[in-house]
């Protein structure tokens, strides 16, 4: 082993033992979750060395992804069909089943013998991503033990999900805030976690923040990935290659838009320097994603999103678990055009359906389909973008070019479609068509947000159009440097996301000032994604190889304006989890302690129902408005309630009329103590405490009542009011 990879396993273990030194017993359940990961990247191994056979580290670090999502699938498929239980023995057993699958496919399908492979790995390469990775993940591990609560914005929501997939036996699980019905949502991401989570033999109230921890630091670590072997492509020089992967690491995961530097900088700044009169505008974190809309007030309310936010804001929600997801696509998707192929021999049916890379980049456009439905056509379209310029370069003939193109996607369709059949079959859609805009982002607001990449986008899009040439379109598509024609395309199609909302937006229950809201906000955050990875390429051409002093100042300017943006991270870090230095701020990892904060009066009350109601049991407790802590007793135990957050559900079942029934119904049964109608809706137990007494205390609630009627497995302390916690079976 060369001295690289002797010093990178040193660095892993001390990062690990650093995790220890500060973290201490939360430090184990860490340890579990990222032992887990190294075990999938390597059972992934001869999948992903087939895949990205032409990536220095073929691949590795998808493989902690892959080697994770196709055993989740077959478990999440077969408990659909419920032929296997979503128990810790059988996630444990397909996970091995899997391994062992991946190594016998290469033995006899991708005909390479498993001495072969071993010998193939790039120890050293591999040892460095894992540093990075690991040094990523105990980082937020760290970050998140001086915010762990699973409380504020859909945090709970979310922590809900975990906790009732987890307790579920079959798919999809039952709404744990609407009994008796299934979740209508798109839960396949934290599906997975859940899923990981019993892998890595841990409880949800650990596996939250691990997982939010995981996807953090699978960001930075494929961003690094991805962009490393781009420069690569164009420059074959290691370390530039490595420092425009590093910028890649620090901005994916980490920056923010033009607002940040303008709004927390310069304003004030010049504020004091004019010395104008009034209140200095203040800064607050989320600020950069609420400026359309907000900054003047307008009656056109948007949010424009990315990364960072969402790791600090600490939402584990479909758009942030399928980060992942969409940079293993992208991943994917360089490989193939990298490895550039000439027209294969015999039909194009047959050249084209024998490859691994379109069943996989399949597979995982299904799965989007299941975590986040809008990255679904993003993503349908920028890898048809990649494949047509791929065709375009090794086809001869047009007659293969569109032959090819057109069976590829209709593979990807189908067996997205095949993939996400099951989830499908019990989906009901939330949207009701699409509209014109009828508002439409000031100029000068875009231009904050967006100047930066699109500006530097045309600059480059310019100078290597200008240097290509060619006496017909396949030669002149040959005559881009690999890296260069991947790069333009998937910056344009980021550039073309931020102009759909201004033209277009999906009809959903947002209605009024916030008609574009959610199109904006799902289609700006993969924009993001895309035209941040094609300026830390462009910034690291333009600097370490331009072909003109003008691209080198260019691109020392985007460059240091890239790296302020990163500041963002720091900031937002502050302003969401306080000092992370500071000793007292320390919490600890468990995502529901906050219960002990919010509502102590119920706390051991609640943890109490965790643990000793069974599963399948529908709890009642007063139902709530999003955001708040009512329905705490559903959300960390995992157990149905029969009505949770009013507005979640009005979205969820796209009606507010069978919602706004179970107000009215909630209220019966615990002020008339109506059993028949407990009965009616499957209720086996009924929580009273904090957000009951406070909810229906004016509408005459008895709690001896409601004692009546079965019961009574627990009785808190009498509060100071004469009030008390009690729970009752029937």
């Amino acid at each position: 082993m060369k001295k690289s990879g002797i010093i990178a396993g040193i660095i892993i273990v001390a990062e690990l033992a650093a995790g220890f030194a500060v973290m201490g017993e939360d430090m184990t359940p860490a340890v579990k979750w990222w032992g887990m990961m190294l075990v999938l990247g390597i059972a992934a191994w001869p999948l992903c060395a087939k895949i990205f056979s032409s990536f220095t580290d073929k691949g590795y670090v998808f493989g902690k992804i892959l080697g994770g999502l196709i055993p989740a699938w077959i478990m999440w498929f077969l408990g659909s069909l419920r032929l296997l239980k979503f128990g810790s023995a059988a996630v444990i057993l397909i996970t091995l089943l899997s391994a062992a699958g991946f190594w016998l496919l290469s033995q006899f399908v991708f005909k390479k013998q498993t001495a072969e492979l071993l010998k193939e790995i790039p120890i050293e390469t591999v040892l460095i991503r894992e540093a990075i990775f690991t040094a990523a993940f105990v980082f937020f591990c760290y970050v998140k033990c001086n915010n762990p609560d699973a409380f504020g914005t859909e945090r709970m929501m979310d922590y809900g999900f975990m906790q009732s997939i987890f307790r579920t036996e079959y798919f999809p699980p039952e709404d744990f805030w609407f009994a008796g019905e299934n979740l209508n949502y798109y839960y396949f991401g934290q599906y997975f976690c859940t899923f990981l989570t019993k892998l890595s033999i841990n409880t949800v109230d650990y596996g939250y923040n691990l997982s939010l921890a995981m996807c953090f630091a699978l960001c930075l670590s494929f961003a690094f990935s991805l962009v490393y072997q781009l420069m690569l492509g164009h420059s074959a020089d290691k370390r530039k290659a490595a420092v425009a992967g590093t910028l890649a690491a620090m901005v994916l995961p980490g920056a923010a838009s033009m607002h940040y530097i303008l709004f927390n900088f310069l304003v004030p700044w010049a504020w004091d320097i004019l010395a104008i009169p009034g209140d200095k505008p203040s800064y607050w974190y989320a600020d950069s994603t609420r400026y359309i809309g907000y900054h003047p007030e307008t009656n056109d309310r948007t949010a424009h999103e990315y990364p960072a936010y969402s790791f600090l804001l600490g939402d584990l929600h479909a758009h942030v678990i399928n980060i992942f997801v969409v940079l293993t696509i992208l991943a994917i998707l360089y490989a193939w055009i990298k490895d550039n192929e000439e027209e294969g021999q015999g039909s194009v049916f047959a050249c084209e359906l024998k490859k691994p890379r379109l069943w996989v980049l399949s597979f995982l456009t299904g799965i989007c389909v299941m975590e986040n439905f809008w990255d679904f056509p993003i993503y349908f379209v920028v890898s048809g973008a990649i494949l047509l310029a791929l065709n375009l370069r090794r086809q001869i003939r047009p007659l293969r070019v569109v032959s090819a193109t057109m069976l590829q996607g209709v593979v990807v369709m189908l067996m997205s479609l095949i993939i996400s059949l099951p989830f499908q079959l019990s989906f009901k859609a939330m949207a009701n068509g699409i509209a014109l805009a009828e508002n439409h982002t000031p100029i000068y607001q875009l231009a904050i947000l967006w100047a930066l990449p699109l500006s530097l986008l045309t600059g480059f899009a310019i100078g290597v159009i200008k240097n290509c040439k060619g006496d017909s379109v396949r030669n002149w598509l040959r005559s881009f440097e690999t890296a260069d024609i991947y790069v333009l395309l998937t910056g344009l199609c980021g550039a073309g996301l931020i102009l759909i909302p201004e033209i277009i937006y999906i009809v959903d229950i947002y209605s009024g000032d916030f008609k574009r809201f959610n199109t904006m906000f799902k289609l700006s955050y993969q924009a993001f994604i895309l035209l941040n990875l094609m300026m830390c390429y462009v910034v690291g051409r333009f600097v370490m190889k331009p072909d003109g002093a003008k691209q080198r100042k260019w691109g020392i300017i985007a460059g240091i304006l890239l790296i302020c943006c990163c500041g963002y991270f720091v900031t937002a870090l502050r302003m969401s989890a306080g000092n992370i230095l500071e000793e007292g701020n320390y919490k600890g990892l468990r995502a529901d302690a906050y219960i002990e904060r919010e509502d102590p009066m119920d706390s051991d009350a609640v943890y109490w129902a965790r643990e000793n109601i069974p599963s399948g049991s529908v709890v009642l407790e007063a139902n709530g408005d999003s955001y708040t802590i009512y329905n705490r007793v559903s959300v960390i135990t995992g157990l149905p309630t029969v009505l949770g957050w009013h507005t979640h559900e009005w979205l969820w079942h796209n009606d507010l009329s069978p919602v706004d029934k179970r107000v009215e119904l909630v209220r019966r049964m615990f002020v008339d103590a109506d059993k028949e109608l407990m009965t009616e809706y499957g209720v086996d137990y009924i929580f009273v405490g904090f957000c009951e007494y406070e909810k229906y205390g004016d509408w005459g609630l008895d709690i001896e009542s409601l004692k009546e009627l079965g019961e009574v497995v627990y009785t808190g302390p009498v509060q100071e009011d004469g009030k008390y916690t009690c729970i009752i079976r029937l």
